[in-house]
Order: C-alpha cells, then structure tokens, then sequence
C-alpha cells in the first residue's frame, strides 16, 4: 500500500467501501451464518400459526413423508401423556401434513412433535401459547427480508425475546422464483427450514406470515408472475396461515386475525397487483375483490378494536411518483384508501406495519396525509432487514430511518421491531414500537428507536 493511498481522504475512499459491501449483498454474499446446502428431502418442515384463543394449525413436511406421521400435542412438556392427532395430507401435496387443533384453553402453552412411526421426535419439537379470551396484554415481534436460509443470530435474538407471535412481513427467501412448476417453491421453504436458528424461532411461537416480491416471484413482481398460481398453492401446502379470504387453491392470500383487542389485516400486495407500468389511474396494488374486503375489515373494525394493525408489505409513506415498488408509485390507489380512512373515522385506530425496506423507522403520522383535509395522521412502522444490507425507501419519517448497516466481509448486522401491546380491559390500549439492532461485532441487541402511542377503546 503506497504512502499516497494512506494519506487519501477518506471521504474518497470511503464510496468504494460501501460500493464493495452493497455488492456482496447483492450477490447474496455467503457469509458465517448461511447454512450449508441441505438435500431438500432430507429437511423436516414443522411450524405453528393460525393461533387463536382456542385453536391452532401446525403444518409438517417430514423427512420420510411415506412414514406414519401423527402429531403429539402435550401441555407439560415432558410427553408422559401425550394426544396423537391424525392429520391430513395437503390437497396438493401428499407430503405435507396439516393438523387442525381445536378445542383448546385459552392462554395455554402447547407442546407438539412428530410422531414417526410410533415414536416420537422430541429432538424437533415446538411450542406456542394460546392467545387469551379477554383484553390482555402481548408481544409481537415483526420483520422482514432474510437472505435464503440465513442463520443469522437475529433470530436467536428475536426467539429470546420472547414474543406472543412473529409476523414475518414478507421476503422469506430470495429466490426470486420466475418458474412455473411447485419444485423451486417447495424447495426454498425447505432450505429457510434448514437453517438452525430460523427453524427453532418458527417453532417457539406462533406464526403469521405475508410475502412480499421475493418470495413471491422475480424482483418487483405483480399478478404477471409467471409462478404466480404456484406460489399461491405451495404458499396454502406449507404455511400455517389464518382463514383465507379467498381459499381457492390459486388465489391472492390476504387474511385476518385478532389478538385481544387488536385487530390484524395482512393485504397480499403482489398477487393481484397490476405492473409498475400501468398509468396511475388504472394502477392497483390490492385488485377490486382484496380492496372490498380490505375496506369492508376497517369498517367492521372501526366500532369494536381500539387498534387496528395493517400489514402493508411495501412503504407507505413518500412522495415519489416514479417509484416503482411502494405506495408513492400508485398515488390514485393511495388517495382512495386513505380518503376512505378518513371518511369512516378509523384513522385513530390505525397503524401500518411495513418491511420492504431494508431500514427501522417509524413516523407518528406528522407525514401521514394523502387523503381528506386534515385526516390521515395515523403512524406506520418499518421492520427490516433481518439480514440483508440497508436500503432506505419513502419518508420523511419523525423516527428514523435506521438502515442495516453495510456488511464487513459477510458480516451484516439484523434488525426487527418489538410491538408491546399494554391492555387491562379499560379505556385504552398502549403500544410500544421498539426498533432493535443485533450489532454482531459486539454480539449483543441495542435500541434504535421507542415511541408508545395509547389508542382510545371504541
């Protein structure tokens, strides 16, 4: 290294620095945590979601899918006595088992297994808590965007925190599947599924889950997806999903749930989408049916939850008409729906829940305003990346944003938001947004925004 290079300042070399990390991260670098290919057949896909106050669906692939497999279902954790429920094999696939478990006490931990053969493998085994039948108070941790099987610590750090539930918001894998056939589809959620510390967060809580492009289809995709009626089957074969809107085989996946006195709605934001190209007049992220139902969800809940919590996997916030792949880019859409917010009085209620970009940031609803004079208001909530490099996207936001660092030699911080939800039963429900870091030079989480807003009960 010669003597006028160390005397460069740095701010000349400091672009190639970033230059070079992007494109790591861009070639899907693997670093330390990537996990060693793994033949497909030979990983076991065992996950719980749908979780209610009395009921839950857990969905397994096994490792010998000709094997008999039942699940063991115990509430001590020891397996002295454990339920063996007989479960069904998926319409679409054979070697996929889904098991229904209903009649369930409310605010229970459950414990469950495979069993093979008559034997049960507690090696695998998983565990959620019912949600409770009355206001209470929960945790839910959210996020998005992993390199495929990824084996990042951020999700030792996520599963330690400890969360009621995770909402993975979109971008499980990066495959970005342009085929036609439900091989590749299957195969990326069994190589996530590979991954050690993926695999054990998936099964120590419940799961709710809404992708976004990657893991839909090829980079920016829309309902031109060329796999787009397989990922929507393969979505229905491995995901413990709510009850689907539309549960037709081949149909967008948007659903709805409630915890406590909060109301969930998780919008597929892919599947019936019209191309980047459209006019803006004529551009739709949701479709007609999904737009319905969306409108139809907030006016149902308006009257009955304190907090309405919407799932929109792409940024809402911004002002930039060329952009191609958030809510800035169709304006016309994004006027009608928050016109319509504000016209039913939901907009007090409200708040986006958003991945996408690669960035923790929050905005309490100061740049929140594309619909009635004087309306909007309400915040929105960005959780990314879980491990790929930083990318900020819309805004201005009063918090934030916090890009993913750049990664130094593979090594890429993670990121995800704690949602800590405060409710006695009284007037009103608090919550807590709290952006975290897993800084893996220092191995340890530190805090990157908090901000609590206290929502007034119906």
């Amino acid at each position: 290294m010669s003597p006028t290079f160390l005397r460069r300042p740095w701010g000349a070399i400091l672009p190639v620095i970033l230059i070079f990390g992007a494109a790591l991260s861009a070639c899907h670098y693997v670093g330390p945590w990537s996990t060693a290919p793994v033949p497909p057949d030979s990983t076991t896909v065992l996950w719980a979601g749908g979780v209610t106050d009395s009921s839950a669906r857990v969905v397994a692939r096994p490792e010998d899918p000709q094997a008999r497999v039942r699940l063991a279902v115990d509430q001590s954790g020891t397996w002295t006595d454990p339920t063996l429920i007989e479960g069904a094999r998926a319409a679409t696939n054979r070697n996929v088992r889904h098991f229904r478990l209903t009649d369930l006490a409310p605010r229970t931990t459950y414990h469950y297994a495979l069993s093979i053969n008559g034997r049960i493998d507690t090696t695998r085994s998983g565990q959620f808590q019912t949600f409770a039948d009355r206001p209470f108070s929960f945790r839910v941790a959210l996020g998005a965007c992993a390199r495929t099987g990824s084996n990042h610590p951020v999700f030792g750090a996520i599963r330690k925190a400890q969360p009621d539930l995770f909402l993975h918001m979109g971008d499980m894998h990066y495959e970005d599947i342009d085929e036609t056939t439900p091989g590749p589809f299957r195969t990326a959620y069994r190589t996530v599924h590979a991954s050690p510390r993926q695999s054990a967060l998936f099964r120590s809580t419940a799961l709710a889950y809404v992708w976004d492009d990657h893991d839909y289809g090829p980079n920016n995709s829309s309902r031109q997806a060329p796999g787009q009626r397989v990922a929507q089957q393969v979505y229905r074969e491995y995901v413990p999903h709510y009850d689907l809107a539309r549960d037709d085989t081949t149909q967008p996946i948007y659903q709805a749930f409630t915890i406590g006195r909060v109301r969930f709605l998780l919008t597929d934001l892919r599947s019936a989408r019209t191309p980047n190209e459209t006019p803006d007049s004529l551009k739709t992220m949701m479709g007609t049916e999904q737009k319905a139902w969306f409108k139809e969800q907030l006016a149902r809940a308006k009257d009955r939850y304190p907090v309405v919590a919407w799932v929109s996997s792409v940024p809402w916030i911004g002002d930039d008409a060329s952009a191609e792949d958030r809510w800035a880019g169709f304006a016309a859409e994004r006027r009608e729906l928050a016109t319509y917010i504000d016209s039913i009085g939901v907009a007090d209620q409200l708040v986006v829940l958003s991945g996408d970009a690669h960035m923790v940031a929050l905005d309490d609803g100061t740049h929140n305003h594309y619909g009635q004079d004087e309306g909007g208001g309400f915040p929105v909530v960005h959780a990314a990346a879980f491990d790929q490099v930083g990318s900020v996207k819309g805004g201005p936001y009063t918090h934030g944003p916090h890009p993913n660092p750049f990664p130094v030699f593979g090594r890429t911080d993670g990121q995800f938001v704690l949602m800590d939800v405060r409710d006695n039963g009284g007037d009103e429900v608090c919550v807590t947004w709290t952006g975290k870091r897993y800084k893996v030079d220092a191995d340890r989480l530190v805090t990157l925004l908090e901000w609590t807003k206290c929502f007034s009960a119906p």
